[in-house]
């Protein structure tokens, strides 16, 4: 017969005597009767399995329980999520994976008082809006002064070929550009050919079709340079992987202002960006690198409002 489930824990069942009776003496079976208790149902603990007093006491405590519950098992969050990786994001992987390695990545940063070049930005910007139907930001003067140094500096503008360094004879310098999909890096053709207002539009023109999903496959091809404006985000200093077959990247901080000791020891505030050059050393000396960047430095600092954007 089945237990009820407030049931004890399992005991010697009393033998049932004639009619199925427990045994139990007289003050038991008038405790059980003020308790309302089953004799039928209670399992003695005395000799032979006689019900004594306690038993009915015990048994009738558990009449007067809820049935016991389960315990709560807190619920445990996931740590963890798997996401599977995009075409995209894999092809990333495998090609700054690539550069790190393969590449001894070395890195020099420098300063560049771009107040001139602010001034001009801020004097210039709506009239070159209106004229060229895009924003004129800081990159096109960036991408600008690079162009001119590789001109300079044509080792900056190689590539390592184990034996030999391959000196490219033109200048196509990438963009990196982040979009939704992972960072892309469209091609600016001979970017030393044109000036800030038509290398903005280049800029403009190839990062608005990457965020769009739609560069040709020659849009992404033949870069010997990578300018990289990181200061887009906020960023004040970086160190840019090389985009594999190139000598080196760099990258455009964030322009802040700061309280800067002039010449003459005057304190004033100036307009000061940081640019970050990564280069392979198996190409590039730090005294190379180092003209180099001083090269485009001295290019943006000698802008001035008045400058022409043709």
């Amino acid at each position: 017969r089945p237990r009820p489930e407030a049931e004890a824990p399992p005991r010697v069942r009393a033998p049932a005597g004639a009619g199925g009776r427990r045994r139990a003496p007289p003050r038991v079976r008038r405790l059980a009767e003020q308790l309302d208790v089953d004799l039928s149902l209670v399992e003695g603990s005395g000799p032979q399995g006689r019900i004594l007093e306690e038993d009915i006491r015990a048994f009738a405590e558990t009449l007067g329980k809820p049935p016991a519950r389960a315990p709560l098992v807190p619920r445990v969050e996931q740590e963890e999520e798997t996401l599977p990786l995009t075409a995209i994001r894999r092809t990333i992987a495998q090609r700054m994976a690539a550069s790190k390695f393969s590449a001894p990545h070395a890195w020099l940063v420098m300063e560049a008082d771009v107040t001139g070049l602010a001034g001009l930005r801020r004097a210039q910007r709506e009239a070159f809006r209106q004229r060229e139907g895009v924003d004129l930001t800081y990159l096109p003067f960036a991408v600008a002064a690079a162009a001119q140094g590789l001109r300079e500096h044509p080792p900056l503008n190689a590539s390592w070929a184990e034996d030999k360094l391959l000196l490219k004879k033109r200048i196509h310098i990438g963009i990196a550009v982040a979009t939704e999909q992972g960072l892309l890096v469209p091609v600016v053709h001979d970017a030393d050919r044109l000036s800030v207002a038509g290398l903005a539009r280049a800029i403009h023109d190839v990062s608005e079709r990457a965020r769009a999903g739609k560069l040709r496959l020659e849009d992404v091809q033949g870069g010997t340079f990578t300018v990289d404006n990181t200061g887009w985000f906020g960023s004040i200093i970086s160190m840019p992987i090389i985009n594999q077959g190139q000598a080196a990247i760099l990258a455009l901080e964030a322009v802040t202002k700061r309280p800067v000791v002039l010449d003459d020891d005057a304190i004033a505030v100036r307009s000061i960006a940081n640019l970050c050059l990564s280069f392979d050393h198996r190409i590039l000396d730090g005294a190379q690198a180092a003209d180099f960047l001083r090269s485009v430095v001295r290019r943006l600092e000698a802008y001035a409002p008045d400058t022409p954007l043709a």
